[in-house]
């Protein structure tokens, strides 16, 4: 590495931010890596992709890595090849850094997938400076994700599973996260409720935190769809027939976002005669089942269920409500701070970090976890009073220009990377 190089900096975001597999921990290495881009930073991004390949981006270099293991494909099931996808990632990592001769790097882990880091540190030791982002913990959000599986909504056998994969691979991935937050030489984090989840699950000390401010970014990411030959066509996002009011929810459809509850406010909305379309914007393990929640609720009719959606801008920006019942974020959620972006009326449960971002009856209307009667009180209520969602809308996006700034994260960023 020459003198005037600044050290690079990679970002290991697991999923590729620009993909429609990515979710949370992609759309923040996104940001993550448009901020060090800035300060002068080469910046490569690994991921996990469809092929082997690198590719130049407004944001830096991402590196893709195919693997071959049907069992551990690009999904829900990621995580459990943990082990494997970061050994992977370490070797690509030290090709560049043998071939580039980098005396100095920055590995910088999203959540688990900072294993790669804890690998790399092995071999090049104090060469490599391990900083890794946290906003929860796995065994917190699959706790959350078990919880919100309710068998008179989906049935046993879906409980039994999610539970099953809880009780094996989820404590095994957990002893993984430990090793991770070890070798970090810092955990940087934005919300108190995650320094409070890891303190109490895995008794990290207090002092190894770094709290940052964070930008939120929508923006456009990408699909393919597998034809019936097997052959990957590019996908171009659908168009979408707007309605001239609609409920949106927009968010990879997990166990733990709650989709279930939101489908039973949905259904007492209907039977107190509201008429208002709800939109569910986002792909995930859980589309289907939610869809056949929906049939057996008998409100069909009114719920549109999009999948992926490529530009979630135009869907938005024209929204009535935005709401979002998920019972475990372990820090905010990134589809909350894009509609505080976008300035759209919110209703939220009340849940982690989004009580730190958002307030009752001032930015949004909160409600209790798992309660589709509250839910559907606070939609009623902005419905009714266009002038309270508007001043809810307005000041939801003040406090996100005041709070989720570029220029808050890139002082922030710079001066963690001063330190070092």
């Amino acid at each position: 590495m020459f003198k005037e190089d600044k050290i690079p900096v990679f970002i290991l975001s697991g999923k590729s931010p620009v993909s429609a597999s990515g979710g949370g921990y992609s759309t923040y290495a996104y940001n993550l890596a448009r901020v060090i881009k800035k300060l002068g930073h080469p910046v490569y991004i690994v991921a996990l992709g469809n092929e082997n390949r690198e590719k130049n981006t407004e944001v830096g270099k991402i590196l893709l890595f195919k693997t071959k293991l049907p069992l551990l494909n690009v999904n829900i099931y990621a995580l459990p090849g943990l082990p494997l996808y970061s050994i992977i990632f370490a070797k690509g990592i030290k090709k560049i850094i043998d071939k580039k001769r980098y005396v100095k790097i920055i590995v910088w882990g999203i959540g688990p997938w900072g294993l790669t880091a804890f690998i790399l540190k092995l071999i090049f030791k104090n060469r490599v400076i391990h900083l890794n982002n946290y906003f929860t913990t796995v065994r917190h959000e699959w706790q959350g994700g078990v919880k919100a599986l309710k068998i008179k909504d989906y049935g046993i056998l879906l409980k039994l599973k999610y539970t099953a994969i809880y009780l094996t691979a989820v404590q095994y991935l957990a002893q993984l996260e430990k090793m991770v937050l070890k070798s970090a030489n810092v955990i940087i984090t934005s919300y108190e409720s995650t320094e409070n989840i890891l303190k109490n699950e895995f008794g990290v000390h207090p002092g190894k935190f770094f709290r940052a401010n964070f930008y939120v970014q929508v923006y456009k990411r990408k699909s393919q769809e597998i034809t019936k030959k097997g052959k990957i066509n590019k996908f171009v996002s659908r168009e979408i027939k707007i309605p001239k009011k609609y409920i949106l929810f927009l968010s990879r459809q997990d166990p733990r976002k709650g989709v279930n509850f939101l489908l039973h406010a949905m259904k007492i909305l209907m039977d107190k005669g509201y008429k208002v379309p709800l939109l569910i914007a986002g792909g995930g393990d859980m589309l289907s089942p939610n869809k056949v929640l929906a049939k057996k609720l008998k409100i069909s009719k009114f719920v549109k269920f999009l999948g992926f959606v490529n530009d979630p801008k135009p869907l938005m920006k024209s929204c009535t409500v935005f709401v979002f019942p998920s019972i475990e974020e372990g820090a905010g959620a990134l589809t909350i701070n894009e509609a505080m972006e976008m300035g759209l009326p919110i209703v939220s449960t009340a849940c982690d970090g989004i009580v730190e971002d958002l307030e009752n009856e001032k930015t949004a209307l909160l409600v209790d976890k798992e309660n589709p009667n509250q839910l559907a009180d606070a939609i009623t209520k902005l419905l009714d009073n266009p002038s309270l969602a508007r001043r809810l809308a307005q000041a939801a996006r003040k406090e996100y220009l005041k709070k989720f700034t570029f220029e808050n994260m890139r002082l922030d960023i710079k001066r963690l990377i001063g330190r070092l």
